[in-house]
C-alpha cells in the first residue's frame, strides 16, 4: 500500500471513530440528560471546525523538531478529549453528585481553549479568502504572491488567539471575583417622604455549584453591608444543579442584613431541570430543600406570591414570579395573574422575574402597575466590553436587554423600567472578562 492510499484510510478510519464516539455520546445522554443531548451535533461540527483548522495552520509548524510538533498536536486536542471525558463522565455520574473541583474546571477549561480558537479561527479568515481566491483564480495570481499574506494572517492568528487565552486564564483568576457595585436612581411620582433615599440591593444569579470556597463570597457579603441596604433582593439561580451545592455557605449568605428584610424567587437552575433524577418525587424533594433553605436564612421566598412592605408611611409592593421565559429552552412556571391576585398595590411597586424577556414580553404590556422589574439570568454572557462609553457582550444577540437599566413610555407620563443585574457568580467559563460580577444599588427619589 502507498503512502498516498495509507493516508486515505487514516482518514477515514478517524472519522469513522469520530462518528462512533459522537452517536455514542448522544445516545447516552439522550438518557441521562436530555437537556444536554441536543449539543452533541453541534460538538461535532465543532470537531470537523477543528480538524480543518488544524490541518490548515499545521504547516507553520512543519520546521520546528518533531517534540515540537507533538506538543502543538497535544495541546490542540487535548480540550476536546477535556470536553468528551466530561460528558461522557457526566452521563455516567449525575452533575450533582461529581466532584464539584471536575465539574467546574473540566468544562471551564475546554471553553477557555475553544473561545481562544474562535479567536484563532476569525484571524485566519482572511487567509482562507486569500487561498479561495487563487484557487478561483489560478491563472491570474501566482502562489508566491499570495504566500506571504496567508502566512501573515495565519500568525496574526496564532498571536490574537494565544493573547485571548492569557486573558481568559486571567479572568478566571483575577476578574471572576473582582465585584463591582453599579448605582442607579429610581424616580419615582409622589413618592412619600419616608421612602425618599431608600436603598435596595439587587443580587442575581449566585450559582454556589460554580464557588469552590466561600471566601470570595464573604466578600461580596462584606461589600453589600457596607452599601447599608433597607431592602435586600435576589433574582433567582442560587445554584446550580441542585441544593447540596448550597453546603458550606450557609454562615456567609445569612450575614447579610437588610432592616426591611431580603426577598427571593427562584431561577430556571433552582428547580432541578438540568439532573437526571430517578423520579418526580426526588426532584420534588430537591426544590422543598431548597425552600427549606432559604427559610433557614430568614430570605422571604416569593413563588408567585407578593409581599407589602411598609415604612414611615409609605409602601412598597415586592411581587416574585418564577421562572418565565419567553425562550423555549426554559420552562414556564411563572404566573403573572397569581402573583397580583388580592394584592394591595404600593406607592412603589417592584416585580422580581429572574429573565429579561419577561419584561419585555408581557410585563411591560400587560402589567404597567410595576415601576420597576428586576431580572438577572444573562451574565452579561461574563465577557464584553464595558468601558470608553462601549456596551457591547456577545448576550446582545441572545437577549435585547442584556445588562443595565431601561424603560418604555407609559400613558400616564410614567415609566416602566428593567434592570437586568450581570450576576454574582458564574457557569460554564469559571471567569469574568470585562463584565465583572454585579451588585446592584438602587435608590428611591422623588420625580421632580
Amino acid at each position: 500500500m502507498n503512502n498516498k492510499h495509507k493516508s486515505l484510510y487514516n482518514r477515514l478510519y478517524i472519522i469513522l471513530g469520530a462518528s462512533l464516539l459522537i452517536v455514542s455520546l448522544y445516545l447516552l445522554l439522550l438518557t441521562a440528560l436530555p437537556k444536554y443531548a441536543a449539543r452533541v451535533p453541534f460538538l461535532g461540527l465543532l470537531l470537523v471546525l477543528d480538524y480543518f483548522v488544524f490541518r490548515y495552520i499545521n504547516p507553520l509548524w512543519i520546521n520546528f523538531r518533531r517534540i515540537w510538533r507533538l506538543i502543538f498536536g497535544f495541546l490542540w486536542w487535548l480540550p476536546v478529549a477535556v470536553l468528551f471525558f466530561f460528558l461522557f463522565g457526566s452521563a455516567a455520574i449525575p452533575l450533582n453528585l461529581m466532584d464539584k473541583t471536575l465539574r467546574i474546571y473540566l468544562p471551564g477549561f475546554a471553553l477557555i481553549f475553544y473561545l481562544s480558537k474562535t479567536v484563532l479561527f476569525f484571524f485566519l479568515m482572511p487567509s482562507f479568502v486569500i487561498s479561495m481566491f487563487h484557487s478561483g483564480f489560478a491563472g491570474l495570481t501566482r502562489r508566491k504572491d499570495l504566500s506571504a499574506g496567508i502566512k501573515f494572517f495565519k500568525q496574526m492568528g496564532i498571536l490574537f488567539g494565544s493573547l485571548a487565552f492569557a486573558g481568559l486564564l486571567v479572568g478566571s483568576t483575577v476578574w471572576v471575583y473582582k465585584f463591582k457595585t453599579h448605582r442607579f436612581e429610581l424616580n419615582i411620582n409622589n413618592l412619600p417622604s419616608g421612602l425618599e433615599g431608600l436603598r435596595i440591593v439587587q443580587l442575581s444569579d449566585i450559582h454556589l455549584g460554580s464557588w469552590l470556597s466561600d471566601k470570595p463570597l464573604q466578600k461580596a457579603v462584606d461589600q453589600v453591608n457596607a452599601l447599608n441596604p433597607d431592602i435586600i433582593v435576589f433574582t433567582g439561580d442560587l445554584v446550580n444543579y441542585s441544593t447540596m451545592e448550597v453546603r458550606g455557605f450557609e454562615k456567609a449568605l445569612a450575614k447579610l442584613t437588610a432592616p426591611l428584610g431580603i426577598y427571593a424567587i427562584l431561577g430556571n437552575h433552582d428547580y432541578g431541570d438540568y439532573v437526571s433524577w430517578n423520579s418526580p418525587e426526588e426532584k420534588e424533594k430537591n426544590l422543598q430543600q431548597l425552600i427549606s433553605f432559604y427559610d433557614s436564612l430568614g430570605w422571604k421566598l416569593l413563588r408567585n406570591s407578593s409581599t407589602l412592605v411598609e415604612k414611615e408611611g409609605g409602601s412598597i409592593l415586592i411581587a416574585g414570579v418564577e421562572n418565565w421565559s419567553a425562550t423555549a429552552r426554559f420552562r414556564k412556571y411563572g404566573d403573572m395573574e397569581k402573583t397580583i391576585s388580592g394584592v394591595t398595590y404600593g406607592d412603589v411597586n417592584l416585580l422580581l422575574s429572574h429573565d429579561p424577556t419577561h419584561w419585555e414580553t408581557e410585563v411591560s404590556k400587560n402589567y404597567p402597575v410595576f415601576d420597576l422589574t428586576l431580572s438577572g439570568h444573562t451574565h452579561g454572557m461574563q465577557m464584553g466590553i464595558e468601558a470608553f462609553g462601549l456596551k457591547w457582550s456577545p448576550a446582545r444577540y441572545l437577549y435585547e436587554n442584556w445588562a443595565g437599566l431601561t424603560s418604555v413610555n407609559l400613558p400616564d407620563n410614567r415609566k416602566s423600567y428593567l434592570y437586568v443585574n450581570r450576576g454574582l457568580g458564574h457557569i460554564a467559563y469559571p471567569g469574568r472578562i470585562g463584565i465583572l460580577p454585579e451588585i446592584s444599588l438602587i435608590t428611591l427619589k422623588k420625580a421632580n
